[in-house]
């Protein structure tokens, strides 16, 4: 029985790690402090951007099916969202960062989770 349960835990910590990946995963390979720093930089900058079109074609598609349908609506429920995503990203990458008690790594931390929230908001804003 020990064995089954050794199995299954290896099972989920594997298929668990892929998900955990993240924007500070992906820039650890880029060197020291600093590099890594400038890495995850690089990936906010391209992330905003994305951001940005995002909801613009997502307000485009709105206003686009409130003329359809005759009934505002998509529009005003869209733009009802950018504020509370905004705030949320802020609060939740701010606890990322407290976990981090030492101090070290907390900005890099914070801000891989700014890049991952992002990006993942940009995916649920595509069609």
């Amino acid at each position: 029985m020990n064995a089954k349960w050794i199995t299954m835990a290896m099972f989920l910590l594997a298929t668990a790690a892929p998900a955990a990946a993240g924007a500070l995963d992906e820039c650890q390979t880029a060197g020291d402090h600093a590099a890594v720093s400038r890495c995850l930089l690089e990936a906010d900058a391209q992330a905003q951007t994305s951001l940005r079109n995002a909801e613009a074609a997502a307000g485009t598609r709105a206003r686009e099916i409130d003329n359809a349908t005759g009934r505002p609506g998509a529009n005003a429920a869209l733009a009802k969202t950018l504020r509370p995503f905004a705030d949320y990203r802020t609060t939740q990458c701010d606890y990322v960062k407290a976990l981090y008690a030492s101090g070290g790594g907390g900005e890099l931390a914070q801000l891989g989770c700014r890049v991952d929230l992002t990006r993942r908001r940009v995916r649920d804003l595509q069609p």
